[in-house]
């Protein structure tokens, strides 16, 4: 990549104005951006997956077949394809070869429920289905159909692996015929990714990559959707690179050419795209690649890759850390969680383990959101405090807002955090008034993302969570007065009881205080589900925090369901409570509580 981090870190570095740091960044699209590292370095291996090398040089012939292929089917600048894509060299090849014709990519969870990518997919209207073929099953057809989707290109887990036996390709074909892909019947409509590939290569045309045009809706990614529907992000070219120019700033000299990424997430995600694929091949980075990872299996992949750099999320980190095997981690330079909440018992377990094992880095979280195509902030540098979500990345901006006045707040006291960089979405693609609620001008016209997250910075700038103000709930408190319930603060609180393993805090309606607390608990070990336990657990709870914000019911279960995005999914726990219980909300009440002073 073709930029002098360092000169352009200096630079950034003397800005203070949001706002600014658009007008020195330099452009330009994914596929010129892969190219130009390819180009620089085409022998050393781009991708590892399993024991096949590709080169730089080889990848970027099969993204540029493929982006031929594509345009034979017609597919050009500004025509919406959707794709549903694992971490595989040929998901990987499909960003890049659509982004070379210019198409708009609308990359959707073919893992979700039907109804919900019913939803995605007929809110935007695509003819074109890139997707891994175990999201292609006949179970979908229906939804193609109404969708208008009129062609299908599928990839194989088992495409580009090396010949000869392995377990992972005897794991990957179980997986494909557990899922009834015992023989892919192709038809006109539905075509595989190898004979797309075959198409761009019989081609006698010449395929121009697009130039770079500001503005140029590149990708479509949606939120995770753990409190409710998840929102469409759409980002232009200048957004997605000024993401890999930030971090390519902040990670100044970290990454070196022989470095190894691993990478595990799927594509539909903005913080694995960007931070996890796009970012590491534009610093000539090799990607080790597990589309399917299972935690168990870590020690395994590391000897396999010898990566360095792993991004990942606390379950993973967790279950990794509690197998006790040992592994060589002397080669380990960064090791980041994001996603969720990193305890700290789970964060100083890894640290112990990581030191045990030959390493010396330490476990650090990072804090961002789709709104910011990412990572926003992260402990990038030295003696992180515990607990904290890092720093602003390089040219990103913080502020912390009381909600109600919207004046700033003093260091160290809660607030809500907006977020200036100039890698936000452009915005909530064919949404406008959500837009508006999320991206807020400010008095220079600058636009900020409002979290709706509570947070403080401590003295050395370190970002910590406090709440979420999108589950604050209004409720009143015993002398019926109007306050409010922070689902986050009762959890944090009951999280350090002894009996208990995981736990998430939800708000639902009450006939008294309008609404109130319910822990959702996953209980250690062999304690029982009983009514002492729940007793117990309530009363914690109105030790720990203000009785109008203790847990005033207990609901106990096996574990906590997770959105695709694994983040715990708060709308399937309130329908659990709610479904248990039949409850029906006061909504006289909840209209007019605060309109009273």
């Amino acid at each position: 990549m073709k930029i002098d981090f360092k000169k352009l870190r200096d630079e950034v570095s003397k800005i203070t104005k949001a706002g600014e740091i658009e007008k020195i960044l330099p452009h330009d699209t994914l596929y010129n951006r892969l190219r130009e590292t390819a180009l620089e370095r085409p022998d050393q291996p781009a991708i590892m997956y399993m024991n096949r090398k590709i080169s730089f040089k080889e990848f970027l012939d099969i993204v540029d077949n493929a982006a031929k292929g594509f345009s034979e089917l017609g597919i050009s600048y500004g025509d919406m394809v959707t794709a549903s894509l694992l971490s595989t060299p040929y998901g990987i090849a499909t960003i890049y070869a659509l982004d070379k014709v210019g198409a708009t990519i609308h990359l959707v969870n073919g893992a979700s429920s039907k109804e919900e990518l019913k939803r995605e997919l007929t809110h935007i209207k695509s003819k074109y289905f890139v997707a891994n073929d175990i999201f292609c099953g006949k179970d979908k057809e229906d939804i193609f159909n109404e969708a208008g989707i009129e062609k299908v290109i599928t990839t194989s887990l088992l495409d580009t692996l090396p010949t000869g036996f392995n377990f992972d390709k005897v794991k990957y074909a179980l997986i494909e015929k557990l899922k009834g892909l015992k023989e892919k019947d192709y038809s006109e409509n539905t075509i595989s990714f190898d004979k797309l590939l075959e198409i761009g290569r019989a081609s006698s045309r010449e395929l121009e990559s697009c130039k770079y045009v500001p503005g140029h809706v590149a990708t479509i990614a949606y939120t995770s959707g753990s409190t409710g529907n998840s929102k469409p992000c759409a980002a232009s070219w200048e957004k997605l690179d000024s993401m890999v120019e930030i971090m390519g700033m902040t990670e100044q000299g970290r990454f070196k050419e022989e470095d190894v990424m691993f990478a595990t997430f799927p594509l539909w995600i903005y913080y694995s795209l960007l931070n996890m694929i796009h970012e590491p091949l534009c610093l000539g980075v090799t990607l080790a690649l597990d589309p399917l990872f299972d935690p168990k299996n870590l020690i395994k992949r590391n000897e396999q890759y010898q990566f360095n750099h792993w991004l990942t999320i606390p379950p993973y980190l967790k279950s990794a850390v509690e197998s006790k095997k040992k592994t060589d981690c002397s080669r380990w330079k960064i090791v980041l969680t994001g996603g969720a909440e990193l305890p700290n018992s789970v964060k100083l377990a890894a640290d112990e383990y990581i030191a045990k094992n030959g390493g010396n880095v330490k476990v650090v979280q990072g804090y961002g959101a789709s709104e910011c195509l990412g990572a926003f902030a992260y402990g990038y540098y030295p003696n992180s405090t515990m607990g904290s979500l890092g720093k602003p990345c390089v040219g990103n901006m913080l502020r912390i807002l009381d909600p109600e006045t919207k004046k700033e707040v003093a260091m160290g006291e809660s607030g809500e955090g907006y977020f200036y960089s100039a890698a936000l979405m452009d915005g909530y693609y064919g949404d406008s008034e959500a837009t508006s609620h999320n991206l807020i001008p400010d008095e220079n016209g600058v636009i900020w993302y409002k979290t709706e997250d509570l947070i403080h910075v401590n003295e050395n700038g370190e970002i910590f969570l406090d709440g979420r103000i999108r589950r604050i709930a209004l409720c009143l408190d015993s002398n019926n007065n109007p306050t409010k319930i922070i689902p986050e603060r009762t959890r944090k609180e009951l999280m350090n009881m002894d009996a208990i393993d995981k736990c998430e805090v939800i708000t639902v309606p009450d006939p008294v205080s309008v609404n109130k607390a319910v822990a959702c608990v996953v209980l250690k070990g062999d304690n029982e589900k009983s009514e002492d336990m729940k007793k117990a657990i309530i009363s914690y709870s109105e030790k720990s925090v203000p009785i109008y914000m203790a847990a005033r019911d207990v609901m106990f279960i096996d574990e906590i369901p997770l959105t695709s995005a694994n983040k715990p999914d708060i709308a399937a726990l309130e329908s659990m409570y709610n479904d248990c219980n039949n409850l029906e909300v006061n909504k006289t009440k909840v209209k007019t509580l605060f309109k009273r002073k």
